[in-house]
């Protein structure tokens, strides 16, 4: 295995917006080809994350339609679903084939929408990356698998629900506060502190 560098990255401004996803990895993608100072006929392969593009926009084959975009039509271009972690999941195989010598430079990333969706249908899309033999027609949703999964955490380990309530909303303040210093995040203003604010859910 060798040695493999980042050498350029792109990133679109996070928010609703008309683009599809496919425009949306484009204008990523040509941001990170022109930070790097190569141009679209060097990249050798494209490895695209996107997990819901089938059924929020109708667009399957994605990556195909993202190499056509960047100027890139014909080099092998292969889609990566892995639900939340899509991207990395495209991300990582693009560094094992470069670092295997299969390729020299390829361009790796993630695009998804789902405020077009609704609450309601994109609660439902999201349960199709559940288990369909033994989850999903028991109701759950992912919110919730992971309320029962914290819970199962707690006990697990011996920690408090309060206690462990209280470190997940810490954590989350933290990360936030982070994610706002980049000029594209969605949320720019600083979060509250909810510590002392009344659970909706708590069972």
């Amino acid at each position: 295995m060798r040695e493999v560098a980042v050498v350029g990255v792109g990133i679109t401004k996070f928010g609703r917006f008309d683009d599809s996803s496919v425009e949306l990895f484009s204008q990523a993608g040509m941001d990170a080809i022109v930070e790097s100072g190569l141009e679209p006929k060097d990249i050798q392969a494209l490895f695209v994350g996107n997990c819901y593009g089938d059924l929020v926009e109708s667009q399957a084959s994605m990556a195909v339609h993202c190499a056509s975009d960047l100027g890139m039509a014909g080099i092998p271009a292969t889609r990566y679903d892995g639900a939340c972690a899509s991207a990395s999941v495209a991300i990582r195989e693009a560094f094992l084939w470069v670092a295997s010598g299969v390729h020299d430079i390829v361009l790796a990333g993630g695009t998804e929408r789902s405020a077009s969706m609704g609450t309601a249908y994109a609660t439902r899309v999201f349960q199709f990356a559940s288990d369909c033999r033994y989850e999903i027609f028991t109701g759950l949703t992912f919110p919730g698998i992971f309320a029962q999964m914290a819970h199962l955490y707690a006990v697990k380990y011996n920690i408090p629900l309060k206690t462990l309530k209280r470190q997940m909303q810490m954590v989350a303040i933290k990360s936030h506060n982070f994610a706002r210093l980049n000029n594209k995040a969605q949320l720019q203003g600083s979060i509250r502190d909810f510590m002392d604010k009344r659970v909706a859910k708590t069972k």
